[in-house]
């Protein structure tokens, strides 16, 4: 009996040292009592990478592997992101530790929603590549990662629209926002009826009769003709022909030169609602209505929501960085996996 029980005590102790292994290398932090498991840090981690790949313009092997070893400001550029990724990875817990304090869930149904959709886009393999070689996830761990972003996504949404009375906007405000963002703003909209004289190989003759053309319907539309009717059976200009020729356009389309935007755009701004003009360009004849204008007044109450959301993001992320400080979120780091993941997820020298 006595060597019985002592083979079961020595089952169990093993058996607990490896459980006590395997739980050791299964997280590469802690937040409090809250793990930050391995997949959540790696998923920053190549996220961070992946953005300094970018801004850094490289896709060149080796100029990837020189970027990754050489000093910045004498500091392992690995480990600067390491510490950044690991930062992130702690700004996201302590979200999902206060969801949790705070009985916030996904409902049933929308978990379903965003896995029946996620379940969709994994179909391809070029999204499978990204998320295995890219990323360094499983499928099913990049599920985990976008169900959690989506519950620290509404909870924060949700955390703001509480607090939305408590964050008021002004009329300076928004005088102040229209204009300096008005190029982006104000907006107007035209019935745009072209008739083309691009045509390879177009004579004189041919030429001519499109003026005539363009001219005889100008005509017929300040007589108070059908524009939308015109437009249907004479528009050449088929990107909006579907659309009864309406352009919806900003300054920053006329500065981008947007098409057609350079022909008619300035004269839009410059009109008022009803005005209509013949002009000619390099592409041909534009027979053009302004429908419709609006500027501060009509936008009123856009630009204060916006406002609004950018005062709240702010609010937001200024309440985080206070739950990070927060001693009974500190962060103690598990060194071996940390660093054993982090260094496999670089290029060797």
């Amino acid at each position: 009996m006595k060597r019985i029980l002592g083979l079961v005590l020595a089952i169990l102790i093993v058996a607990g040292a490896g459980l006590f292994i395997w739980e050791s290398q299964s997280f590469v932090a802690r937040v409090g009592t809250w793990k930050i498991k391995k997949h959540e840090y790696m998923f920053f981690l190549r996220a961070q990478k992946i953005t300094t790949e970018s801004e850094a313009g490289l896709s060149d092997e080796q100029k990837i592997r020189e970027l990754w070893n050489t000093p910045v400001e004498g500091e392992d550029p690995k480990l600067i992101v390491m510490n950044q990724a690991l930062e992130n990875a702690k700004e996201f817990k302590v979200q999902l530790i206060k969801a949790a304090q705070d009985k916030f869930k996904l409902s049933g149904k929308d978990r379903k929603e965003l896995l029946e959709y996620l379940n969709k886009s994994l179909q391809t393999n070029e999204n499978i590549q990204y998320v295995r070689n890219d990323l360094g996830l499983t499928l099913a761990q990049f599920r985990d990662m976008m169900l959690k972003s989506e519950l620290v996504n509404r909870y924060a949404y949700d955390f703001m629209q509480k607090n939305r009375d408590a964050v008021p906007v002004t009329d300076e405000e928004i005088n102040a926002y229209y204009y300096k963002n008005r190029d982006t703003i104000d907006t107007v909209t035209v019935s745009h009826l072209f008739i083309s004289t691009q045509q390879e190989g177009i004579t004189a003759t041919q030429r001519q009769e499109k003026k005539q053309l363009a001219d005889s319907l100008y005509q017929r539309i300040e007589q108070g003709e059908n524009m939308a009717t015109f437009i249907r059976d004479y528009s050449e200009d088929i990107s909006t022909k579907e659309n009864a020729g309406l352009y919806s356009l900003t300054y920053i389309d006329v500065e981008a030169g947007l098409e057609y935007a350079d022909v008619f755009g300035d004269w839009a701004f410059d009109s008022a609602v009803g005005d209509l003009e013949l002009i000619e360009s390099q592409y041909g004849y534009h027979i053009v209505r302004l429908e419709d204008k609006k500027g501060l007044e009509d936008k009123k109450e856009m630009i204060k929501s916006t406002i609004q959301a950018q005062k709240m993001n702010d609010i937001y992320y200024q309440q985080v960085q206070e739950w990070n400080k927060d001693p009974q979120f500190n962060l103690i780091k598990n060194e071996k996996v940390l660093n054993r993941i982090t260094r496999k997820s670089f290029p060797v020298n």
